[in-house]
């Protein structure tokens, strides 16, 4: 099983990983799957990140954007890499965010989305409206993405 296996492991990401995460998202931002992201936004950000690492290498990144004042927060930049995507993978960040979540005492997760949304129903995720995002991430919803809001309580 492969949570079991000691060679794989959910990390927080730390600036020198900002390389491997940009060959991560690149291939899913050429396909409209991820939203762009600057190297210089993925330095600012990098503390929300967390990389998921096999036998030493980078195999897949998350990022949880926290909204304490609505006890919710953003799972964001999602991705496995294309060789390891039937692992679990995807499974194993998705259980890291959500702890780390719990642990900073927030009641739920809300993902945007416009190609994956039955990846997140088949874990726990059901629709929302954009009206149920907090105030501060409405403000900078993208309409043209025409993105789906999905949440899932904790």
């Amino acid at each position: 099983m492969i949570a079991r296996d000691p060679l794989v492991k959910v990390r927080h990401a730390s600036i020198e990983d900002v390389g491997d995460i940009m060959g991560l998202i690149r291939p899913l931002e050429e396909q409209g799957i991820l939203v762009r992201r600057s190297r210089e936004r993925l330095e600012v950000e990098i503390g929300e990140y967390s990389v998921l690492e096999h036998d030493g290498k980078i195999y897949g990144c998350v990022a949880m954007h926290p909204f304490p004042e609505a006890e919710t927060a953003e799972l964001a930049c999602l991705a496995v890499s294309q060789e390891k995507r039937d692992g679990g993978f995807g499974e194993m960040l998705l259980k890291h965010v959500e702890y780390q979540a719990r642990t900073q005492g927030l009641r739920s997760l809300f993902v945007l989305t416009t190609q994956t949304s039955h990846w997140f129903v088949e874990r726990g995720f059901a629709e929302a409206d954009k009206s149920s995002l907090p105030l501060a991430r409405q403000q900078f919803y993208n309409y043209q993405r025409r993105s789906k809001v999905f949440a899932k309580k904790l």
